[in-house]
C-alpha cells in the first residue's frame, strides 16, 4: 500500500474509469453504502479536476460494440437503485457541473419510504441527453441463483415498468449486487438490453464486455485520493473477462442458500432444480 492507503496499480492509458454510487442524503445510519452530499460533491470536483469526459451506459455501449473511437479520458457516473435523496442532492450537484450520468432505478420500490416517486423517475427521464434512466430489477434480488424464468422477469418487467413510465426506450441495464452469470446476460439480451453493468470493482476498458462492464463502488469511508487514483486509471484492477473462482465459490453458496430456503418453503422440486441450473 501507499502512504495513502491507496493500492498502487500500474497505469493503463485506456482504462474508462465507471464510478457507482447508491445513496447520496445526510440520514445518519451506518450503512457503507451511503455518501454524504458534501462528500459526493468532493467526488464530483475530482472528477472534474481529471478532465476525463463523461459518457452515458448506452453511448459507452456503442463504442465498445462498433470499435468507435472513445474520448481520449473517458469516464462514467452511475447510481443504483433509485434513492429519494437524488433529486435533491445528486441531480442538482451534476447539473451544476455539467456532468453526465446513468441512474439504473429499481422499479418495484418505486414511491415507497426512502425512494424515488414515479414522477420523479419521469422527471429525470425528461432530462435529455444528460441523464440516462436504466433498469435495475423489479425487487432487487441476485439474478444469478433464481429460476430462469423469474429471472426473466425481473428482468424484462423492470425495463417494461421504466418505459411505461417515460414513455422512450430503457436500453441499460444493472446487476442487483453485481450478480450475473452467463445465462443471465443471455436473458438481458433477450430482453433487448444494449449494455448490462457488473461492479468488479475495477477499471473498465475498451476492450470489456458490453453485457458486464465493471465499475467501481465509492463508500461512505472511501478516501479522496483513491477517487483520485481511479480516475487517473491506477487505483484500481484492469477488468477480467473470465470469472473469477470466488465469483463463481460465492454463487455456489448463494445457490445452496436458496435451495435450503426454497424447501423449508415448499418449493416444487422442479423449482429447486431451476434454482441450480
Amino acid at each position: 500500500m501507499t502512504p495513502t492507503g491507496v493500492a498502487p496499480h500500474r497505469a493503463d492509458g485506456d482504462a474508462v474509469p465507471v464510478l457507482l454510487w447508491h445513496a447520496v442524503d445526510d440520514l445518519d445510519d451506518d450503512d457503507t453504502f451511503r455518501v454524504r452530499p458534501a462528500d459526493f460533491a468532493r467526488h464530483l470536483d475530482l472528477v472534474v479536476e481529471s478532465g476525463r469526459v463523461p459518457l452515458t451506459a448506452t453511448r459507452y455501449a456503442h463504442l465498445l460494440r462498433t470499435g468507435g473511437t472513445l474520448p481520449p479520458r473517458a469516464v462514467l457516473l452511475t447510481f443504483d437503485d433509485g434513492y429519494r435523496g437524488w433529486p435533491d442532492h445528486v441531480v442538482p450537484a451534476l447539473a451544476a457541473r455539467d456532468l453526465t450520468a446513468t441512474f439504473f432505478v429499481t422499479t418495484g420500490t418505486l414511491g415507497g419510504d426512502g425512494w424515488m416517486t414515479p414522477e420523479q423517475v419521469r422527471e429525470l427521464a425528461a432530462g435529455g441527453d444528460r441523464w440516462e434512466v436504466g433498469a435495475h430489477s423489479v425487487t432487487h434480488p441476485h439474478l444469478d441463483v433464481l429460476p430462469a424464468t423469474r429471472a426473466a422477469e425481473e428482468i424484462a418487467g423492470s425495463r417494461q415498468r421504466l418505459e411505461d413510465l417515460t414513455g422512450g426506450p430503457v436500453r441499460s441495464f444493472a446487476y442487483p449486487h453485481g450478480s450475473n452469470s452467463r445465462r443471465t446476460r443471455r436473458l438481458v439480451a433477450q430482453a433487448g438490453y444494449e449494455t448490462a453493468h457488473a461492479v468488479k470493482n475495477a477499471l473498465s476498458h475498451p476492450r470489456d464486455d458490453v453485457l458486464a462492464v465493471a465499475r467501481w463502488t465509492v463508500r461512505s469511508d472511501t478516501p479522496d485520493e483513491q477517487v483520485r487514483a481511479v480516475l487517473a486509471g491506477t487505483g484500481a484492477p484492469r477488468s477480467w473477462r473470465r470469472e473469477r473462482l470466488r465469483t463463481w465459490s460465492y454463487r455456489q453458496v448463494r445457490r445452496g442458500a436458496a435451495a435450503r430456503a426454497a424447501r423449508r418453503a415448499g418449493t416444487p422440486s422442479g423449482a429447486q432444480a431451476a434454482v441450480r441450473s
